[in-house]
């Protein structure tokens, strides 16, 4: 037993490795390797040092407070909601593998979960583009979706980041071999996000190349053109190449406009807008602490029987499809302030090193604009995710202090 938890620390590396290559992959493994790396860590013989050190870092202690205020909210949920308020809070235990990456990842293994997880999404991918020419039939994805193992929403993310994860390495990368190794599955990866439905990936990717550009080279002239041409070629070609793409540029237009001349909100775009007029109502009502986690469900379904019946068929809806909404009518802007902050905290990482100061950047990038889209920090896929990387920077700034003293 002494010898098992004296090797605690490796086994924790090899499953945080695994963690990071199931994640694209399977939704149980992803949450099997979770919940094994939380138990295992609790008969670490360095528990109460890791525990001093979590108590001693603002992002851990935002994290905790998001997730402890969540929890306290409860209070004043109705009781007809309170089982399913409790489930909903529950879910935020796959939160819990932040802390895990944090102190127990050694350096020598931080290279090696990141390229776990591109490895993951290069055999999601290949599945995809099976799934897509109808090579296989996989899942719920179809060959107008390919997207195998998770929504298209949240698939689009992770597309997302690794096409800007790769474009990082090629901007950054000296070797020619690596820097035409990254540029191949950057294009490939670039197409699969581009075949499947998730816009709010496709959007956020343009969002965060520019961001990229500016982070990548010095001359700001230089940066602006690359980014501009990147941009371009990629929506040209995307939008040409892909009937996916296109069809969904030509959907998306669609929906806006019959919002605007016809108050027609029974569309993908339609909805979203919908929640925001139902959700400043009840903030307008409940500003300070909202009325409670899914009570706001409880709310939109009254607002929309009573004073929008326009908007009856979105009521199918489970959720607002908007992070900042869900928060704000369910715990008031206190709970939005609390999320807000915890945000700002990851932003301030301190990182030295550049490309992870970009992985930075780009993750925060994505994560602020898909939140406008769908509440990410609700999904199985999105959460564990975000674990994964928020872990990641916090484990890399932890050995850059340690260098530093």
């Amino acid at each position: 037993m002494q010898e098992f938890r004296g090797n605690i620390e490796k086994y924790l590396n090899y499953l945080m490795i695994g963690y990071a290559f199931v994640l694209p992959l399977s939704r149980a493994g992803m949450i099997a390797i979770a919940g094994l790396m939380l138990l295992l860590a609790l008969f670490d013989y360095a528990l109460k040092e890791k525990i001093a050190l979590i108590k001693k870092d603002y992002v851990s202690l935002a994290i905790l407070g998001f997730i402890l205020f969540n929890t306290l909210s409860l209070v004043w949920v109705s009781s007809e909601n309170l089982f399913n308020a409790i489930r909903y809070v529950s879910k935020y235990w796959y939160f819990l593998p932040i802390f895990v990456f944090f102190t127990s990842l050694k350096s020598e293994n931080l290279y090696r979960v990141i390229s776990a997880f591109i490895l993951g999404m290069f055999v999601s991918e290949i599945i995809s583009y099976g799934i897509f020419f109808e090579i296989w039939e996989f899942k719920h994805g179809t060959p107008d979706n390919p997207s195998p193992f998770m929504h298209h929403i949240e698939y689009s993310i992770f597309l997302a980041f690794t096409a800007l994860l790769l474009l990082n390495r090629i901007f950054n990368e000296g070797e020619w071999r690596f820097k035409l190794f990254y540029s191949l599955f950057f294009i490939t990866i670039l197409g699969n996000l581009f075949l499947t439905n998730g816009r709010t990936g496709q959007i956020a990717f343009m969002i965060g190349l520019v961001i990229l550009g500016f982070m990548s080279f010095k001359n700001k002239l230089k940066a602006f053109i690359v980014s501009i041409l990147l941009l371009g070629t990629i929506i040209t070609s995307a939008y040409n190449l892909s009937n996916t793409f296109h069809q969904r540029v030509a959907i998306g237009k669609s929906d806006i406009i019959k919002v605007i001349e016809n108050k027609d909100y029974c569309s993908s775009w339609g909805a979203r807008l919908g929640f925001w007029v139902i959700a400043s109502d009840i903030f307008v009502e409940n500003p300070i602490l909202g009325v409670g986690i899914k009570d706001n469900m409880r709310e939109f379904h009254s607002l929309v029987e009573q004073k929008y019946p326009e908007m009856d068929c979105i009521t199918y809806l489970p959720h607002f499809h908007n992070q900042y909404l869900q928060i704000v009518t369910a715990t008031g802007l206190i709970g939005l302030f609390i999320f807000l902050f915890m945000i700002y905290q990851i932003l301030k990482i301190k990182l030295t090193v550049k490309r992870y100061y970009n992985i930075k950047m780009i993750f925060l990038s994505l994560f602020l604009f898909g939140f406008v889209s769908e509440p990410l920090l609700h999904a199985q896929f999105s959460m564990l995710f975000f674990s994964l990387i928020v872990g990641i920077l916090l484990a890399q700034s932890r050995f850059e202090n340690e260098v530093q003293h």
